[in-house]
């Protein structure tokens, strides 16, 4: 008896000191499973040395001894018969549609069917392909309004044989017919009805090519102020970027200069990039062909723009400067020929910077992440309801058939289909492809929105409220002050929020604590801050998933802001 109580009572303060660390974990694990699983598992292993530790009684006789042994043996097998009802009745429960997880976490034991990082092994073995494969580059083009952007990769598909000949005819036919001639190269791209309408990119559009050295999908972002969301949204998927300048007179200017409090494209895509986390990029000045001095005009471009990016925090080494005509096809695929009116630039073609991009890795052995960027449904010829999401693979690796899960709402789902840089029909993807998921799902389309995320259903992300940032602030009008409304993207999310703590103010410099809650924040400044959304939004910490941790502030149509996520609250 006293054996029994001893082990009884070490059993429940065990698991009150189990149940209390799970508590404070913010509600890692589904406490139901963890009892299931582990508990027992927990008394097992104090019963060892609680019995080792006491010896038995010299007076005890061998009848009691064994009726000792009898008891422990029915309350044993008592334990065993619980837990295998508890655990039919959980089978029972998932396959009659209940969520297998609590506030939205993951259990603390996966089944290692459901496991998403289970499918690169079975990827690599199933379907006999190599880990390393042409190496996929996501590249981002970005520029003010007008510089060119559009025609510049209208004409780079078309060369590159990615639109056949008779599409090249049909466009430029179309852009005749309604006064619009020179916009022929540019609706290669832009296909929405609005973005012809009005000249200008409304939405990301996305075009995937080969070369020698790279598997590329290009997303061409608006350049309009209006449209800068979209833009983050393309920033937050590329590796690199292309920053399209025009070199027209007064065209650079007009994307570059400040006048008032507004500034250009040029000048903000450059600080966006920079902040998101790119840190390669090509600077393509468009439209010198129609400059009487196009060498003396790139000089002087680059004497002004080059410092500015500079202070962004781009490296020397890692920003590439050429020229390149949309509207002649000069020095995009091939070099300018001899007499033509780019013939004296001697540097890179468009598709040679693009090839010399170093590429970035990729964490395929990682919990599954895809944040989703557009999605739609779909009905099938049975009724069956499913739903199509794009977006990039951040870390992890996925197959069709794979278990997955959709956060916020912990919608579990299958794969049904993946296209996979462009390619269709494709049986698996990896961290780093361009992705355009079918998941089974019977909800509506509006269930799964921008800005949720695709993970694993056993080690998922977690959508939160309130975060700590550590954050650069750039240009403004007033100082921040607690309480300061802002909108924050994170990845392609994005929520209204409130800077509810200034903690401390750092050293722009050497990242040292300068203050202690400081009143206020001014321009240039770096801090550390808890920002309070209104909605939960979908995020990690920077140093575990550098692209579902960065973060954008805007505030009145501005960006004010750029951050890393170094705290995520659980509540």
């Amino acid at each position: 008896k006293r054996k029994l109580l001893l082990v009884g009572a070490m059993s429940r303060k065990g698991g009150a000191q189990w149940e209390e660390e799970d508590y404070y974990d913010g509600y890692d694990d589904d406490y139901d499973e963890y009892y299931d699983d582990d508990y027992d598992d927990h008394v097992s292993a104090k019963k060892k040395p609680a019995a080792a530790s006491q010896a038995p009684p010299k007076t005890k006789t061998k009848a009691a001894a064994g009726g000792t042994a009898k008891k422990q043996q029915q309350q044993v097998t008592k334990v065993a018969k619980t837990k295998a009802a508890q655990q039919q009745a959980t089978v029972v429960k998932r396959k009659a549609g209940a969520p297998a997880t609590q506030h939205g976490a993951a259990t603390s034991k996966p089944a290692a069917a459901n496991d998403p990082r289970s499918d690169l092994s079975s990827i690599l073995r199933d379907l006999e392909v190599e880990p390393q494969g042409k190496p996929s580059l996501l590249l981002v083009v970005l520029g003010h309004v007008d510089a060119g952007k559009s025609t510049l990769m209208g004409r780079l598909v078309a060369e590159l044989g990615v639109v056949d000949s008779k599409e090249v005819r049909r466009r430029a036919h179309q852009a005749t017919q309604i006064g619009k001639g020179s916009f022929g190269w540019a609706w290669l791209m832009d296909e929405r009805p609005e973005e012809r309408e009005r000249g200008v990119t409304i939405d990301i559009a996305k075009r995937t090519f080969e070369t020698e050295a790279r598997q590329i999908t290009i997303l061409d972002a608006p350049g309009h102020r209006d449209f800068v969301t979209n833009a983050i949204s393309g920033i937050s998927q590329a590796d690199a970027a292309l920053l399209v300048v025009d070199g027209s007179s007064g065209g650079f200017e007009s994307g570059f200069d400040v006048r008032g409090k507004i500034s250009g494209q040029t000048r903000e895509h450059a600080q966006l990039a920079k902040g998101i986390g790119i840190d390669q990029l090509a600077v393509v000045v468009t439209k010198l062909d129609k400059h009487a001095a196009g060498a003396e005009r790139l000089a002087e471009i680059r004497g002004k723009l080059d410092p500015f990016l500079k202070s962004c925090g781009f490296k020397d080494g890692r920003i590439r400067w050429l020229c390149a005509s949309g509207t002649t096809g000069d020095n995009v695929v091939a070099k300018p020929p001899g007499g033509s009116a780019l013939s004296w630039f001697e540097g890179p073609t468009v598709v040679e910077a693009i090839d010399a991009f170093e590429m970035v890795e990729h964490k395929r052995d990682a919990p599954l992440r895809v944040p989703v960027f557009s999605s739609a449904g779909a009905k099938q010829g049975g009724g069956a309801g499913q739903v199509i999401v794009t977006g990039r693979l951040a870390t992890g690796c996925v197959r069709v058939g794979s278990q997955v899960s959709v956060m916020p709402g912990s919608l579990d789902t299958t794969v049904k289909s993946i296209s996979r840089n462009g390619h269709k029909d494709a049986g698996f993807a990896l961290a780093g492809d361009a992705v355009e998921l079918t998941l089974g799902l019977d909800e509506e389309a509006s269930c799964v929105s921008v800005g949720s995320v695709v993970c694993g259903p056993s080690d998922g992300i977690r959508a939160v409220e309130r975060i700590k940032a550590k954050i650069a602030t750039l240009e403004l009008e007033t100082p921040f002050t607690l309480g300061q409304s802002l909108v924050v993207h994170i990845h392609a999310a994005r929520a209204p929020a409130k800077v509810t703590k200034l903690l401390v103010l750092h050293d722009p410099k050497t990242g040292e604590d300068v203050k202690k809650r400081p009143r206020l924040l001014k321009s240039y400044q770096t801090a550390t801050v808890e920002i309070t959304m209104s909605d939960k939004v979908c995020v990690e910490k920077y140093e575990d998933f550098a692209s579902l941790g960065r973060l954008v502030l805007r505030l009145g149509g501005r960006t004010v802001g750029v951050g890393k996520v170094v705290k995520v609250y659980h509540t």
